[in-house]
């Protein structure tokens, strides 16, 4: 998980990584895939992504562009991660002890995102919750210093959740959304967005 699960800053740049991006024309329809469910937005404007495919990951992504802006993008990510012990990385009991769990996310947020990195952390919070599941719960905001499409710093937010699958403790689901661009550039609808999205997400048996 170290390398892969690097929170949503290191892989939520939307609209740089993709190489098709497909309208979603029935929000009513939820994607399943991967040991997971969830309804996509149903404001319009919203896009489904390639999957991406990895080393014992894959995951799903969506992501809207502002019409009036090239720096303004929201994305959701949901990736399933198989194969991870973090017993190795010093944590025995992260399937036993929520606190232990959600310090292994917060360290691997911290490695994934060093501070001479493209990604500065500004504020990060992680903290064990029991919904949807064996969870850590994470709140976080980044400076990109890095963007293709911006000479100057962009702000990313991040509310994210990484949990142990239900059917196995080897299996970490970690789904989020992410609001990114200058600072001043928000979406007016990304609360009710991102509460819809992170309330009614379901885990469903692994493929």
């Amino acid at each position: 998980m170290r390398r892969k699960a690097c929170a949503l800053a290191a892989v939520l740049l939307v609209t740089g990584c993709a190489t098709s991006m497909t309208p979603i024309k029935d929000p009513t329809v939820p994607i399943q895939s991967y040991g997971f469910s969830f309804l996509p937005p149903q404001e319009p404007g919203w896009y489904r992504l390639d999957d991406r495919h990895m080393r014992n990951t894959d995951c799903v992504m969506l992501g809207k562009k502002d019409s009036n802006s090239k720096t303004h993008t929201l994305a959701i990510l949901v990736c399933r991660h198989q194969g991870f012990d973090p017993a190795v990385a010093g944590f025995p009991d992260y399937a036993t002890k929520p606190e232990a769990f959600a310090e292994y996310v917060k360290r691997n947020v911290k490695h994934s995102n060093p501070p001479t990195g493209r990604m500065k952390i500004l504020e990060l919070e992680v903290i064990p919750a029991a919904q949807p599941g064996y969870c850590a719960k994470t709140r976080a905001k980044f400076e990109d210093h890095g963007s293709a499409v911006a000479p100057d710093v962009l702000l990313q937010d991040d509310w994210s959740y990484t949990c142990l699958h239900p059917s196995s403790s080897k299996v970490i689901i970690q789904f989020g959304i992410s609001e990114r661009g200058l600072p001043g550039e928000h979406d007016p609808d990304l609360a009710e967005v991102r509460d819809r999205f992170l309330k009614d997400f379901k885990f469903r048996p692994l493929e």
